[in-house]
């Protein structure tokens, strides 16, 4: 009996997506703008033909101008490197997107840690 896999492929695809890139962006990123950008996640399309990369700014802030068109010529050259590196039926195209929710959610914790702390008696 064939035992079932505890996740889908597209999420394992997107796992070792998110790891070449993150090193690709570590080590072979030429444009000094992204070696500030890290990458949080990878949502892969059903059909594994498409991935959105979100990311977020080291920093904390939101990307300057020039990021976004940084990593869109840098996206061919991370596309190369994926078909080089890991054994896929396609390449996905990639698309970068910034992850909003991991700003949203530090605001959320900023908001929360000015709240007085209750004293239960």
């Amino acid at each position: 009996m064939k035992q079932k896999r505890s996740y889908k492929r597209t999420e394992r695809v997107g796992q070792q997506l998110h790891e070449v890139i993150a090193g690709l962006l570590l080590t072979d990123a030429d444009d000094p703008r992204l070696q500030m950008v890290q990458v949080t996640a990878v949502e892969m399309s059903p059909d594994l033909r498409y991935a959105k990369v979100y990311f977020i700014m080291l920093d904390g802030e939101e990307p300057e101008e020039g990021v976004e068109p940084a990593l869109e010529r840098f996206a061919g050259f991370a596309q190369r490197s994926i078909g080089e590196q890991l054994r896929l039926q396609f390449v996905p195209r990639l698309t970068f997107k910034f992850d909003e929710a991991v700003m949203r959610g530090r605001a959320m914790d900023e908001l929360l840690s000015k709240l007085p702390e209750s004293s239960e008696t």
